[in-house]
């Protein structure tokens, strides 16, 4: 993952700014360590896809989203 495409700690911080939510939350709600989360607020690229994955379904937004600030714009792939 490119780094320097990642979007996901000005995204990360501006959702928790405007659900009024701490890290200790997101933590306890999810699992993941309030100091995984605190380095992902710094734009540090995450290390456990699994860890993003709960951190984004708690939060209600797409991986996508949550790493770049965007939705996916590209079409699904169609099935073979």
């Amino acid at each position: 993952m490119n780094a320097m495409n990642l979007k996901i700690g000005p995204t990360l911080t501006t959702i928790i700014k405007n659900r009024r939510l701490t890290l200790k939350e997101i933590s306890r709600a999810t699992g993941v360590p309030s100091t995984t989360i605190a380095e992902w607020t710094g734009n540090r690229a995450p290390k456990s896809p699994e860890q993003l994955l709960k951190v984004a379904t708690f939060l209600g937004v797409t991986l996508h989203f949550l790493l770049f600030g965007k939705e996916d714009q590209q079409e699904p792939l169609q099935k073979i």
